[in-house]
């Protein structure tokens, strides 16, 4: 979508060789061919074969730079709930807090950790997309009927349905959880609606392009879009025709991120002809831009709730470069450090980085407090779970994404990691949906025990809220 009486261009960072002096972050006008993002397609095709298989774990090593993964088979504890067959609660197991909202499932199910129902709305069709608001106090979810389907929202005792304008495939709550952002089929591929937090349409204008990723401000309801190849700042959601042009930078990344506490996105500027890409800090009021150093290939990026960390997946160093390289921002003059890894943390204030992983990651998200990383790679028989904390990097356990989870969620994960969602409030499990003896279900994994099956559906996730039900998971 181009903005009437904006040139289209390509945000560049311009970098002085070392010893140079001046360089500045500027925007240059650079014409350049759409390039489609392929963070997670070559690495999710190793197991799209198996995901509706069953296959056993098995104990895998990942080589790092400076740690260790320690590799076990993930046990699984059968649980017993009003959305499943039956289970048995072991006293010994650390209690895991909060809701869960339940896709896959009749209607629009919140769950408490080990499954049992809480509360249920419009049982009148399978459950899709359901995203939690960032407040937690409400749950938003697509339910397809022959009709067309409804928006449904769960908010503490009271539920709303609403006709949908088209069937949506994700939702994404504003910071301030005053709107929500739907996205569905449109005639030039994606359409963006704007909702209210009943899920009615805040606005009868809409967005349509072809690729659609998006930012909200953290805490706020101004919202970055990154339509096809091109960045637009949209400052009241009410109104889509007016949009800030904030450059195109390319489409080696998918949703850009927003750090919290301040006007600032974090994108990747492709480098024509190559590969490589950069890393930009954007500020999208007054458009200066710092370098935070090169990146590889398809990116995918997190940024910590405390606003100091960013980690980044990519396709890793390049071994015939050095370990750095002199970059000027603006008057002045500092290193920046190559890449380490495939998948690493870089310190936002000063760039810095910290090797996690050698190997790509298709799903990385923070713990709410911060503590810890999980990650998600593939591997020959599936996929596997990382907890990267202070202690280092080790393996949860592996497993096999359902096929909702793969084609929905798997593809598209740095979009969805933008609103948080895996890890139980109190950051001592996550939740994922995985295929076991070739039935799907919900699985709550604590850190420190065994994955346990709360519930049958195919996609699950927590709410931020730390007081939700509290039950022994296993």
């Amino acid at each position: 979508m181009q903005v009437p009486g904006v040139e289209r261009s390509r945000l560049r960072i311009v970098r002085s060789a070392p010893g140079s002096e001046g360089g500045s972050g500027t925007v240059g006008v650079v014409r350049r061919p759409l390039r489609l993002p392929l963070i997670a397609i070559g690495l999710i095709a190793g197991f799209v074969a198996v995901a509706c298989t069953s296959v056993p774990p098995e104990e895998l090593s990942v080589p790092l730079p400076t740690t260790t993964v320690d590799s076990e088979p993930a046990p699984v504890a059968e649980m017993e709930s009003e959305s499943t067959a039956g289970s048995d609660v072991s006293p010994d197991t650390p209690a895991v807090a909060g809701e869960l909202a339940i896709g896959g499932l009749e209607g629009m199910v919140v769950a408490d950790a080990s499954g049992a129902v809480v509360r249920s709305a419009f049982p009148n069709g399978v459950a899709t997309q359901p995203t939690w608001s960032r407040a937690g106090d409400r749950a938003i979810s697509f339910v397809p009927s022959a009709t067309g389907g409804s928006v449904v929202v769960s908010a503490g005792d009271d539920a709303f349905a609403v006709g949908a304008r088209r069937p949506y495939f994700f939702f994404s709550w504003s910071g301030d959880g005053a709107y929500v952002a739907a996205l569905g089929p449109g005639p030039r591929g994606t359409s963006l609606d704007i909702l209210t937090p009943e899920g009615e349409l805040a606005t009868d204008a809409t967005i349509d392009t072809g690729n659609f990723y998006l930012a909200w401000e953290p805490g706020g309801d101004d919202l970055v879009v990154h339509l096809d190849d091109e960045l637009f700042l949209l400052r009241d959601p009410r109104d889509l025709e007016t949009r800030e042009s904030l450059g195109a930078p390319g489409q080696s990344f998918l949703a850009p991120v927003w750090i919290p506490e301040t006007r600032h996105i974090v994108i990747v500027d492709d480098v024509d002809g190559s590969d490589e890409g950069r890393l930009i800090r954007l500020d999208v009021d007054d458009r200066s831009a710092q370098d935070l150093g090169p990146v590889r290939g398809g990116v995918g990026m997190t940024v910590s709730p405390d606003a100091t960390r960013l980690f980044v997946t990519h396709g890793g160093p390049d071994s015939e470069r050095g370990n750095e390289i002199e970059i000027s921002n603006g008057s002045v003059s500092r290193p920046v450090q190559e890449t380490l890894a495939a998948s690493e943390v870089i310190v936002l204030e000063t760039g810095d980085r910290t090797a996690v992983s050698d190997e790509p990651s298709i799903w990385a998200e923070w713990a709410p407090d911060g503590s810890a990383l999980a990650l998600l790679q593939p591997v020959s028989q599936g996929a596997r779970w990382l907890i990267a904390d202070e202690r280092g990097l080790r393996e949860l356990g592996t497993m096999q994404a359902t096929p909702t989870f793969l084609r929905n969620y798997l593809f598209f994960s740095w979009q969805y990691v933008e609103s948080p969602r895996i890890w139980a409030p109190d950051a001592d499990a996550i939740v994922y949906a995985a295929v076991e003896a070739g039935v799907p279900g919900i699985y709550v994994h604590p850190l420190n025990g065994e994955r346990v099956r709360v519930s049958d559906g195919d996609v699950a996730f927590f709410s931020p809220r730390p007081d939700g039900a509290t039950v022994p998971p296993a």
